[in-house]
């Protein structure tokens, strides 16, 4: 509010409230018939009639439960970088006014600087896309094992927090002149900066419209505030 930031907070966090109710919803009525489907196209329903064991049927939905919800972070893992890669210029703007106040200096535009900070943005979002989808469909295969698969959901959400505090700390390391080879191994070697990111960033989410729209923005501030601690401890 002294910044007068709330404006470009409550724009861009409107759209992905928007954008994130309309995927939960499309989610929430596509991911069960999807999970139906596999079971009766496999057999796998007409064999646990048959058998008639109350245990195995319990397992069985024990797996189908755990495979929606992995699913479900699968969706949102993609949701989230598609999110991250069209607002990458917006992010990126806002992080070099948030760096200008931070240092008490007055903001000024560079487009050399603001156009490099995107494109780089656009290009770890879309490499750390690829590298959870990889991680991921093993992940959903490893879900449908009884028991052992009930506790994948966990390691899928660590991943996900782990990959989104990556991209917002990626833009304090970006305007410290740090490399994406030096920022990786630094996000690598201090894993728990960006998990600890992602995890609020999604804890935000238990509030309801006020919690969509603040949490990316903040997520990017305290993204910033992490990075200057590390310049400051360099």
């Amino acid at each position: 509010m002294q910044h007068r930031m709330w404006r470009w907070m409550i724009i861009p966090g409107i759209i992905y409230a928007f954008l994130f109710v309309i995927g939960i919803t499309y989610f929430s009525q596509t991911s069960s018939l999807f999970i139906e489907w596999i079971i009766l196209k496999t057999g796998l329903k007409s064999w646990v009639d048959t058998l008639g064991s109350d245990l195995l049927g319990f397992f069985i939905t024990m797996g189908s439960f755990w495979l929606w919800f992995t699913l479900l972070l699968f969706y949102f893992a993609l949701f989230k970088f598609i999110f991250l890669i069209l607002f990458a210029p917006i992010f990126s703007y806002q992080h070099l006014r948030i760096a200008a106040i931070q240092k008490n200096e007055p903001f000024e535009f560079k487009w050399i600087e603001y156009i490099g900070l995107v494109i780089r943005a656009i290009k770890l979002n879309l490499t750390n896309m690829l590298w959870q989808v990889v991680y991921l469909i093993p992940i959903v295969l490893v879900c449908t094992i009884p028991i052992i698969g009930w506790f994948t959901p966990i390691f899928t959400i660590l991943m996900e927090c782990y990959y989104f505090g990556y991209a917002m700390l990626d833009y304090g390391l970006a305007t410290e002149n740090k490399s994406r080879i030096t920022a990786a191994n630094y996000v690598s070697t201090h894993k728990g900066l960006p998990i600890a990111n992602g995890i609020v960033f999604y804890i935000m989410h238990l509030i309801p419209v006020i919690g969509w729209m603040a949490a990316p923005f903040y997520a990017l501030i305290a993204a910033h505030l992490n990075t200057q601690e590390i310049k400051d401890n360099n």
